[in-house]
């Protein structure tokens, strides 16, 4: 038989030819080896990498082409034929991990045409004539005249610092140049700088996605589209407020909103210090940003005043932000570069969202109904298809990030993030990130915690705490009841990790907040769950949410497993297509201006669907058959 190794662990085992190296890892007991899709191929987080050996892919996925040159396969559509070792990347970090490989979770199809790019800046190779006394025409008109040959546009634009520089390049090259262009907002060509063909001219680009919690950052060639680095850090206005409200509010006044304008710029411009470090790039190579956030991000990003979208009648400065220049907006690149925005659809439905979008088969299947949800901080959803779509937002909070959770903490080293009980519901086995003792507990592993709380009959559906079962773990702190996560010899300060029926209540109102936004739009359309096609679950902690966990506590709905797929930080992956491509740059400003936006706030009836959902999973328990199914078999092995 076979033999497969594990690395790092250097655990071995022999398996019958065929097995999938998901299960010889199980029968290696290797246990940092998750599947939150079910092994239907559509997370990503079985990616191992081949260090020796040749398996056999056992089904395609759109990954397969991406991932080969990487020597990483898919675990759980992977066989083994032959001697393997295997080593098991770590995949954990929810909140760090950018986002360079959620590419590889987006059909190839809705990704940029490698041989038919249209960037939003591009390099022009011509040949300016030298004037003459018979062509006595300026410069400036001989270089449109060879940008512009065929007057397609009926003007080409520019600033006055190209025309300063523009009489001696010219005659320095013999008018053999390359012209850095773009286009405005209206489509009118801009020449943004006329370079020396002298050597290699390059062209750069950034995507950025400016989340409430993190910020991640690509450099992207756009010649040829490929990623050159990536870069993930915490948005450091997180220390003036967990959620897009907590920084409205702290932003009432103008030194308050430059404070956190600063705050953001400085976290975008230190990835961006690091990526160039890396790569040794000269930032003047960096042409071109595309930038995806929120409404309030993007509106503390530039010094707008983000306090209206929050006050009667919740309308922000504005949705689509034209094109601006790297030096207005404070991002340390070639100053005259030019940043454009994703075009957001309200106050709490921004660009993130509608870059997501060009993701997924959604706006261009007219015969299938489909959900899309970015769940974090803030819970946005959209609904419909190519013919209709329809939007809202939901205030979810930050129990999911750890905030306002006794042992909570966001998903980096130290925090567990999954964890399960064994069949007698005594012991408690978990996964920490980073490997090592326990500092707390991040948003996936909560997520889990309260499903197997609730399946082992530890907590009621209330939310409640069973005090009376016999179990140590069951314990009075200060008053309140608790669960013991871990004892304090085990974890990495010294102290209990509990979990509180406080903590409980938070988590229960944060699923509630997103279950109910889902349930109200399905209703203002007259639909009902079963009609839904598929469901994209986005955003980078989404990405690491175990489904049946999810629909166990209410979070999701009840419908197969094979109807979700997770699409990791889209808004970032939307960025970097939009960035390489004028066909989906269109489709945003479409699909900006004809999505419905429902304002959830003025909607008398989200609070009813609000406290039907704080109940787990539900007050109305025939919306999760399947959940009923498990407890009522639970309560009978008891």
């Amino acid at each position: 038989m076979p033999t497969v190794t594990f690395l790092p662990a250097e655990t071995t085992v022999d398996v019958p030819a065929g097995t999938l190296i998901h299960e010889a890892a199980i029968l290696a007991g290797v246990e940092n080896l998750h599947l939150p899709c079910g092994a239907k191929g559509t997370c990503g987080q079985c990616l191992v990498e081949v260090v020796s050996g040749t398996p056999e892919q056992s089904g395609h996925t759109h990954f397969d082409e991406a991932l080969a040159n990487e020597r990483l396969v898919m675990a759980c559509h992977t066989r083994v034929r032959d001697d393997l070792v295997i080593r098991i990347r770590d995949n954990r970090d929810a909140a760090m991990r950018v986002v360079g490989d959620s590419h590889f979770l987006i059909n190839a199809k809705y990704l940029p045409d490698r041989d038919n790019l249209s960037p939003v800046v591009r390099i022009e190779r011509v040949t300016v004539p030298p004037a003459s006394i018979d062509a006595h025409y300026s410069d400036w008109q001989r270089l449109t005249s060879a940008v512009n040959p065929d007057h397609r546009y009926p003007a080409v634009t520019t600033d006055l610092r190209v025309l300063r520089s523009l009489a001696a390049v010219l005659r320095a090259e013999d008018g053999q140049v390359a012209v850095v262009m773009t286009e405005d907002t209206d489509g009118t060509p801009r020449v943004m700088e006329v370079l020396a063909t002298e050597g290699t001219v390059q062209a750069y680009g950034l995507a950025i996605d400016i989340g409430t919690t993190t910020v991640a950052v690509q450099l992207v060639d756009l010649l040829d589209s490929k990623v050159l680095a990536n870069r993930t850090g915490y948005n450091g206005q997180l220390s003036r407020g967990a959620d897009v409200i907590s920084r409205i509010d702290y932003a009432r006044t103008p030194e308050r909103s430059a404070e956190l304008r600063e705050l953001v710029l400085e976290s975008i411009n230190r990835l961006i210090a690091e990526i160039i470090a890396e790569i040794h790039l000269d930032p003047a190579a960096i042409h071109a940003v595309f930038v995806a956030g929120n409404t309030t991000m993007i509106h503390l990003l530039l010094g707008l005043p983000p306090r209206y979208i929050r006050e009667t009648p919740y309308v922000p400065t504005v949705n689509t932000v034209p094109s601006l220049l790297a030096v207005e907006v404070g991002i340390d690149i070639n100053p005259r570069a030019v940043v454009f925005f994703a075009p957001g659809v309200g106050s709490y439905v921004g660009g993130d969202i509608i870059a997501g979008l060009i993701c997924t088969e959604i706006p261009v299947n007219h015969d299938e109904v489909f959900l899309f949800m970015d769940i974090g901080t803030n819970g946005e959803i959209v609904l419909g298809n190519a013919d209709w779509m329809i939007a809202c937002a939901c205030s979810a909070g930050p129990a999911f990030e750890g905030a306002g959770i006794k042992c909570g903490m966001r998903a980096t080293d130290g925090a567990i993030e999954y964890l399960e009980f064994d069949p007698t519901g005594r012991h408690l086995r978990y996964d920490v990130i980073g490997e090592g003792k326990p500092a707390g507990i991040c948003g996936s592993g909560l997520i889990c915690l309260l499903g197997e709380l609730l399946l082992f009959g530890i907590i009621d559906q209330s939310g409640r705490l069973n005090m009376e079962r016999a179990s140590e773990r069951l314990v009075r702190v200060d008053n309140h009841n608790a669960f013991v996560l871990e004892w304090a010899e085990q974890t990495r300060d010294g102290a209990d990790l509990l979990i509180t029926e406080q903590d409980i209540e938070n988590l229960m109102r944060t699923k509630a907040a997103i279950y109910a936004a889902c349930d109200r739009i399905l209703q203002n359309v007259g639909l009902e769950w079963n009609a839904i096609a598929r469901v994209f679950i986005a955003g980078g902690f989404g990405r690491y949410i175990q489904v049946k966990d999810a629909i166990l506590i209410g979070l999701l709905p009840d419908l197969p497993a094979d109807r979700f797929t997770y699409i990791g930080n889209s808004s970032l992956t939307g960025a970097y297509i939009a960035l390489l491509s004028r066909e989906k740059r269109l489709l945003l400003d479409k699909l900006a201006h004809g999505i419905t936006y429902v304002d959830l706030s003025s909607d008398v009836h989200y609070m009813d669907s609000f406290l039907g959902a704080l109940f787990l999973p539900h007050t109305e328990i025939g919306q999760f058959p399947t959940v009923a199914e498990k407890l009522a078999a639970s309560k009978a092995s008891e």
